[in-house]
Protein backbone atom coordinates (compact mmCIF):
# COMPACT_ATOMS: atom_id res chain seq x y z
CA UNK A 1 0.00 0.00 0.00
CA UNK A 2 2.73 2.05 0.59
CA UNK A 3 4.76 1.58 -2.08
CA UNK A 4 1.49 3.20 -4.26
CA UNK A 5 2.76 7.06 -2.51
CA UNK A 6 6.07 6.96 -4.00
CA UNK A 7 7.03 8.38 -7.43
CA UNK A 8 9.74 6.72 -8.72
CA UNK A 9 12.38 8.79 -10.93
CA UNK A 10 12.23 8.41 -14.28
CA UNK A 11 14.95 6.81 -16.47
CA UNK A 12 17.40 9.11 -16.96
CA UNK A 13 16.04 11.66 -14.53
CA UNK A 14 18.97 14.39 -14.58
CA UNK A 15 20.13 15.97 -11.49
CA UNK A 16 19.01 19.27 -10.88
CA UNK A 17 21.72 21.90 -10.97
CA UNK A 18 21.43 25.26 -9.38
CA UNK A 19 24.76 28.19 -10.12
CA UNK A 20 26.16 29.42 -7.06
CA UNK A 21 24.99 32.71 -6.49
CA UNK A 22 27.42 35.47 -8.03
CA UNK A 23 28.05 39.41 -6.47
CA UNK A 24 25.85 40.57 -8.36
CA UNK A 25 22.70 38.53 -6.98
CA UNK A 26 20.77 39.53 -4.43
CA UNK A 27 23.82 41.59 -2.43
CA UNK A 28 21.39 44.61 -1.80
CA UNK A 29 18.94 45.08 0.66
CA UNK A 30 15.16 43.42 -0.25
CA UNK A 31 12.55 45.77 -0.93
CA UNK A 32 10.26 46.73 1.42
CA UNK A 33 7.62 44.41 2.35
CA UNK A 34 9.52 40.82 1.08
CA UNK A 35 9.03 37.96 3.33
CA UNK A 36 11.98 36.27 5.12
CA UNK A 37 11.29 33.36 7.29
CA UNK A 38 12.86 30.18 8.58
CA UNK A 39 15.93 30.89 10.03
CA UNK A 40 18.78 27.80 10.64
CA UNK A 41 22.19 28.48 12.20
CA UNK A 42 25.08 26.96 10.81
CA UNK A 43 27.38 24.79 13.09
CA UNK A 44 30.16 27.07 13.71
CA UNK A 45 27.20 30.04 14.07
CA UNK A 46 29.08 32.30 11.39
CA UNK A 47 25.65 32.38 9.15
CA UNK A 48 22.10 31.90 9.08
CA UNK A 49 20.26 30.15 6.03
CA UNK A 50 17.10 31.23 5.63
CA UNK A 51 13.59 31.87 3.30
CA UNK A 52 12.69 35.04 1.34
CA UNK A 53 10.71 35.89 -1.39
CA UNK A 54 13.06 39.10 -1.81
CA UNK A 55 13.34 38.50 -5.81
CA UNK A 56 9.52 37.17 -6.25
CA UNK A 57 9.51 33.61 -5.60
CA UNK A 58 10.75 32.06 -2.43
CA UNK A 59 14.19 30.98 -2.06
CA UNK A 60 16.90 29.86 -0.49
CA UNK A 61 19.12 32.32 1.15
CA UNK A 62 22.49 32.73 3.54
CA UNK A 63 23.69 35.40 5.11
CA UNK A 64 26.46 36.41 8.05
CA UNK A 65 25.06 36.00 11.60
CA UNK A 66 24.69 39.59 11.47
CA UNK A 67 22.94 40.15 9.05
CA UNK A 68 24.96 41.02 6.40
CA UNK A 69 26.19 39.70 2.66
CA UNK A 70 22.67 37.62 1.84
CA UNK A 71 23.08 35.63 -1.20
CA UNK A 72 20.35 33.60 -2.69
CA UNK A 73 21.26 29.95 -3.43
CA UNK A 74 18.33 28.31 -4.87
CA UNK A 75 16.92 29.44 -8.34
CA UNK A 76 13.79 27.54 -9.37
CA UNK A 77 9.99 28.90 -9.49
CA UNK A 78 8.67 27.15 -6.30
CA UNK A 79 8.49 27.37 -2.72
CA UNK A 80 11.96 26.55 -1.59
CA UNK A 81 11.83 26.51 2.35
CA UNK A 82 13.30 25.61 5.36
CA UNK A 83 16.69 25.13 4.88
CA UNK A 84 19.09 23.16 7.53
CA UNK A 85 22.44 23.20 7.70
CA UNK A 86 24.74 20.02 8.36
CA UNK A 87 27.04 19.94 10.95
CA UNK A 88 30.70 20.43 8.33
CA UNK A 89 28.84 23.39 7.07
CA UNK A 90 29.53 21.71 3.31
CA UNK A 91 25.56 21.06 3.09
CA UNK A 92 22.18 22.52 3.15
CA UNK A 93 18.75 19.98 3.12
CA UNK A 94 15.42 22.42 1.90
CA UNK A 95 12.19 21.62 0.90
CA UNK A 96 10.91 22.13 -2.42
CA UNK A 97 8.37 21.45 -5.49
CA UNK A 98 10.51 21.58 -8.33
CA UNK A 99 9.70 19.01 -10.72
CA UNK A 100 6.36 17.61 -11.18
CA UNK A 101 4.65 19.97 -8.42
CA UNK A 102 4.74 17.89 -5.09
CA UNK A 103 7.23 19.31 -2.65
CA UNK A 104 9.93 16.72 -1.46
CA UNK A 105 13.20 17.06 0.61
CA UNK A 106 16.33 18.16 -1.34
CA UNK A 107 19.74 18.73 -0.28
CA UNK A 108 22.59 20.75 -1.98
CA UNK A 109 26.08 21.78 -1.47
CA UNK A 110 26.58 25.16 0.99
CA UNK A 111 27.07 26.90 -2.34
CA UNK A 112 23.72 26.02 -3.75
CA UNK A 113 25.54 23.94 -6.46
CA UNK A 114 24.29 20.17 -7.26
CA UNK A 115 20.40 19.96 -5.44
CA UNK A 116 19.22 16.55 -5.76
CA UNK A 117 15.93 15.00 -4.31
CA UNK A 118 16.34 12.96 -1.62
CA UNK A 119 12.62 12.10 -1.79
CA UNK A 120 10.28 11.08 -4.52
CA UNK A 121 6.83 11.58 -2.88
CA UNK A 122 3.45 12.48 -4.09
CA UNK A 123 2.18 14.90 -1.85
CA UNK A 124 4.20 17.59 0.60
CA UNK A 125 7.11 16.34 2.20
CA UNK A 126 9.22 19.52 4.27
CA UNK A 127 10.69 20.44 7.43
CA UNK A 128 13.86 18.54 7.27
CA UNK A 129 16.05 17.93 10.06
CA UNK A 130 19.27 16.51 10.14
CA UNK A 131 19.70 13.95 13.53
CA UNK A 132 22.74 15.23 15.48
CA UNK A 133 24.80 12.49 14.57
CA UNK A 134 23.76 13.36 10.46
CA UNK A 135 22.87 9.72 9.36
CA UNK A 136 19.31 10.36 9.43
CA UNK A 137 16.47 13.06 8.48
CA UNK A 138 13.30 13.82 9.92
CA UNK A 139 10.50 15.75 8.20
CA UNK A 140 7.05 15.94 7.41
CA UNK A 141 4.93 14.51 5.04
CA UNK A 142 1.02 14.96 3.79
CA UNK A 143 -0.22 12.62 0.77
CA UNK A 144 -2.02 15.15 -0.15
CA UNK A 145 -1.30 18.80 -1.07
CA UNK A 146 -4.70 20.06 -0.82
CA UNK A 147 -5.15 21.04 2.12
CA UNK A 148 -8.46 22.10 1.99
CA UNK A 149 -9.33 18.22 2.81
CA UNK A 150 -8.33 17.90 6.31
CA UNK A 151 -8.75 13.97 6.18
CA UNK A 152 -5.11 14.03 5.18
CA UNK A 153 -3.01 14.44 8.34
CA UNK A 154 0.62 15.44 8.51
CA UNK A 155 2.97 12.33 9.33
CA UNK A 156 6.49 12.12 10.23
CA UNK A 157 8.79 10.59 7.74
CA UNK A 158 12.33 9.09 8.99
CA UNK A 159 15.10 7.82 6.56
CA UNK A 160 18.42 7.96 6.58
CA UNK A 161 20.53 10.68 5.39
CA UNK A 162 21.15 9.21 1.42
CA UNK A 163 17.32 9.02 1.39
CA UNK A 164 17.30 5.15 2.22
CA UNK A 165 14.76 3.33 4.61
CA UNK A 166 12.29 5.49 4.67
CA UNK A 167 9.52 4.76 7.32
CA UNK A 168 6.78 6.60 8.52
CA UNK A 169 6.68 6.91 12.56
CA UNK A 170 2.88 8.24 13.53
CA UNK A 171 -0.58 6.70 12.89
CA UNK A 172 -2.15 9.32 11.02
CA UNK A 173 -4.82 9.97 13.29
CA UNK A 174 -3.88 13.62 14.13
CA UNK A 175 -1.56 16.51 12.54
CA UNK A 176 1.66 15.59 13.72
CA UNK A 177 4.03 18.48 12.90
CA UNK A 178 7.62 19.94 12.93
CA UNK A 179 9.57 16.93 14.85
CA UNK A 180 12.67 18.43 16.48
CA UNK A 181 15.88 15.95 17.86
CA UNK A 182 16.47 16.14 21.30
CA UNK A 183 20.28 16.75 22.58
CA UNK A 184 20.60 12.58 23.28
CA UNK A 185 19.26 11.76 19.92
CA UNK A 186 16.84 9.38 21.38
CA UNK A 187 13.53 11.86 20.60
CA UNK A 188 11.72 13.94 19.04
CA UNK A 189 9.54 17.43 20.62
CA UNK A 190 6.80 18.27 18.07
CA UNK A 191 3.46 19.58 18.60
CA UNK A 192 0.26 18.11 17.42
CA UNK A 193 -3.36 18.26 17.87
CA UNK A 194 -4.60 14.79 19.13
CA UNK A 195 -6.09 16.91 22.17
CA UNK A 196 -7.88 18.83 19.82
CA UNK A 197 -5.55 21.93 20.48
CA UNK A 198 -1.79 21.94 19.46
CA UNK A 199 0.32 21.37 22.22
CA UNK A 200 3.47 20.09 22.30
CA UNK A 201 4.73 16.33 22.37
CA UNK A 202 8.08 13.74 22.91
CA UNK A 203 7.83 10.68 21.54
CA UNK A 204 11.25 8.17 21.04
CA UNK A 205 12.81 7.92 17.56
CA UNK A 206 11.24 4.71 16.90
CA UNK A 207 7.75 6.75 17.33
CA UNK A 208 6.95 5.00 20.73
CA UNK A 209 6.35 6.46 24.12
CA UNK A 210 4.16 9.56 23.00
CA UNK A 211 3.74 11.65 26.06
CA UNK A 212 2.39 15.03 26.17
CA UNK A 213 5.17 18.37 27.16
CA UNK A 214 2.31 20.51 27.60
CA UNK A 215 -1.14 20.84 29.07
CA UNK A 216 -2.63 24.48 27.85
CA UNK A 217 -5.83 25.44 26.71
CA UNK A 218 -4.18 27.09 24.01
CA UNK A 219 -2.13 26.63 21.06
CA UNK A 220 1.70 25.48 21.71
CA UNK A 221 3.43 24.64 18.69
CA UNK A 222 7.00 25.02 16.65
CA UNK A 223 9.58 24.38 19.46
CA UNK A 224 13.46 24.37 19.41
CA UNK A 225 15.42 22.53 22.24
CA UNK A 226 18.44 24.82 23.48
CA UNK A 227 22.15 22.85 21.90
CA UNK A 228 22.54 21.52 25.96
CA UNK A 229 19.08 20.17 26.11
CA UNK A 230 18.69 21.68 29.14
CA UNK A 231 15.85 24.60 27.49
CA UNK A 232 13.03 24.69 24.88
CA UNK A 233 12.01 28.03 22.99
CA UNK A 234 8.81 27.57 21.41
CA UNK A 235 5.69 29.50 19.80
CA UNK A 236 2.21 29.94 21.98
CA UNK A 237 -0.29 32.32 21.59
CA UNK A 238 -1.39 32.13 25.35
CA UNK A 239 -1.38 35.66 25.29
CA UNK A 240 -3.26 36.71 22.65
CA UNK A 241 -0.99 35.99 19.46
CA UNK A 242 1.77 33.84 18.62
CA UNK A 243 4.67 35.01 20.50
CA UNK A 244 8.49 33.11 21.21
CA UNK A 245 8.90 31.61 24.96
CA UNK A 246 10.93 29.52 27.32
CA UNK A 247 11.00 26.83 29.53
CA UNK A 248 13.22 24.27 31.13
CA UNK A 249 13.37 20.65 29.45
CA UNK A 250 10.85 19.13 32.13
CA UNK A 251 8.31 22.12 30.26
CA UNK A 252 8.68 23.92 33.60
CA UNK A 253 9.39 27.50 34.51
CA UNK A 254 7.59 29.20 30.96
CA UNK A 255 8.76 32.65 30.28
CA UNK A 256 7.53 34.58 27.84
CA UNK A 257 10.56 36.25 25.44
CA UNK A 258 8.76 38.44 22.86
CA UNK A 259 6.08 41.13 23.77
CA UNK A 260 4.56 42.40 20.08
CA UNK A 261 1.30 42.30 18.49
CA UNK A 262 2.43 41.08 16.00
CA UNK A 263 3.18 36.96 14.79
CA UNK A 264 6.59 35.81 15.86
CA UNK A 265 7.41 32.03 14.92
CA UNK A 266 10.31 29.83 14.22
CA UNK A 267 12.67 30.58 16.88
CA UNK A 268 16.35 28.59 16.51
CA UNK A 269 19.02 28.10 18.84
CA UNK A 270 22.52 29.37 17.64
CA UNK A 271 25.06 26.80 18.39
CA UNK A 272 26.67 28.44 21.57
CA UNK A 273 22.81 28.61 23.09
CA UNK A 274 23.11 32.59 23.39
CA UNK A 275 21.15 33.28 21.14
CA UNK A 276 17.94 32.54 19.32
CA UNK A 277 16.57 33.40 15.72
CA UNK A 278 13.20 33.81 14.97
CA UNK A 279 10.83 35.62 12.38
CA UNK A 280 8.29 38.64 13.41
CA UNK A 281 5.88 40.43 11.24
CA UNK A 282 6.12 43.26 13.81
CA UNK A 283 7.24 45.50 10.68
CA UNK A 284 4.28 44.48 8.71
CA UNK A 285 6.05 42.13 6.95
CA UNK A 286 8.23 38.79 7.85
CA UNK A 287 11.94 39.87 8.92
CA UNK A 288 14.69 37.64 10.94
CA UNK A 289 15.08 38.80 14.07
CA UNK A 290 17.51 37.81 17.06
CA UNK A 291 17.55 38.20 20.30
CA UNK A 292 19.82 37.16 23.30
CA UNK A 293 18.45 33.42 24.99
CA UNK A 294 16.39 35.60 28.00
CA UNK A 295 14.81 38.22 25.65
CA UNK A 296 16.95 40.97 25.50
CA UNK A 297 19.19 43.14 22.74
CA UNK A 298 16.44 42.20 20.10
CA UNK A 299 18.05 43.14 16.33
CA UNK A 300 16.77 42.76 13.16
CA UNK A 301 18.62 40.83 10.87
CA UNK A 302 16.92 41.30 6.94
CA UNK A 303 15.28 44.21 5.54
CA UNK A 304 17.84 46.93 6.62
CA UNK A 305 17.23 50.12 5.09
Amino acid sequence: MLKKLFRLPAAGLAVLLAAAATTSQSQQAPPRGANNMFPSWSADGRQIAFTSDRDGDPEIYVMNADGSNPVRLTHVAGRDAHPCFSRDGKRILFQSPRGDGHTNIYVMNVDGSEPRPLTYLKGFAGVPVYSRDESQISFMWRVSSDFRDASFKWLFGLMNADGAKFRILTDGKANDQVPVWSHDGQHFLFYSDRSGKNQLYTMRTDGTDVRPFTRTPFDDTTASWSPDGKRVAFVSDRDGNPEIYLMDARGKGVRRLTNTPAIERSPAWSPDGRFIAFSSERDGNAEIYVMEADGNNVKRLTGKR
